[in-house]
């Protein structure tokens, strides 16, 4: 009814508005489906909200110092080829350092005021080592955006996480819906193996997920984890993020990561 009454439709990404217009093709039977009146218009953040302090300052110098009024400008950021590899990189790592020590602090409040158990101190993350490689996904547990994809193959993933000169660790946060038990059921599938010894601390979850942790962790990973099953994801906006504080993003063409 909405659709057929409405007088504008779209999806929130391009590829979602292919979705939408195969989906409901049948309301308009009379068309082609490149012909349902559906388009897109990809979902966006607010930039400003989330870039971290010494990106903002790298921006202010190489763009311009009024780039946040200016940040929809394409002319514009070809100038971020100007910023020096170092410069960029000292940012990222001030970011870093940022992010684990909220989560240290976190982790020691909680458990001096007794809501921490020394297992759960050691499942929020004070056991990640801020030299090493830390991959970041933190979203809302559905079971499409597939959580726990990378624990398909455990026995490879334990070996990346010990490698003894490159390791990887992961940083995990978010929420489910409360009425989505097989989301919840994710949440614990990754606590249960932030907590196994044999993953040596680092895999972790944060818990109490809120704006202020999805905000140093978009500034502070090092990369930004997204593995929809594709189509299914309609935009997705957290690496967009991640990406405007300069942390790549290693994800499925789904969304609007199909169009980047």
């Amino acid at each position: 009814l909405a659709l057929g009454m409405a007088r504008y439709r779209n999806g929130v990404s391009r590829l979602h508005g292919e979705v939408s217009r195969r989906m409901f093709h049948s309301l308009w039977p009379d068309r082609s489906e490149e012909e349902v009146p559906i388009t897109h218009i990809t979902n966006g953040v607010h930039v400003p909200s989330w870039i971290g302090g010494a990106v903002n300052r790298i921006y202010r110098k190489y763009l311009t110092p009024d780039w946040v009024d200016r940040h929809d400008d394409h002319a514009l950021w070809e100038r971020i080829l100007d910023v020096p590899d170092a410069e960029l990189w000292a940012a990222h790592l001030h970011l870093k350092r940022k992010m684990m020590s909220l989560i240290r602090e976190r982790a020691r409040r909680q458990r001096i005021e007794g809501n921490l158990s020394a297992e759960q101190v050691l499942c929020a993350g004070t056991f990640l080592d801020p030299d090493a490689l830390i991959i970041g996904f933190a979203r809302r547990f559905a079971t499409y955006k597939r959580a726990t994809l990378i624990f398909h193959d455990l026995e490879r993933l334990k070996r990346l996480l010990h490698d003894r000169y490159r390791p990887v660790q992961f940083i995990f946060a978010g929420k489910a819906h409360p009425a989505d038990d097989d989301g919840k059921r994710l949440i614990q599938q990754v606590y249960n193996l932030a907590r196994d010894p044999a993953m040596g601390g680092r895999i972790a979850f944060i818990e109490d997920y809120d704006l202020q942790v999805a905000r140093y962790l978009v500034q502070g990973v090092d990369v930004w984890l997204n593995t929809p099953r594709r189509p299914y994801e309609a935009s997705g906006t957290s690496g967009q993020k991640a990406a405007a504080n300069g942390v790549p993003n290693l994800s499925v063409l789904d969304g609007w990561w199909a169009e980047g």
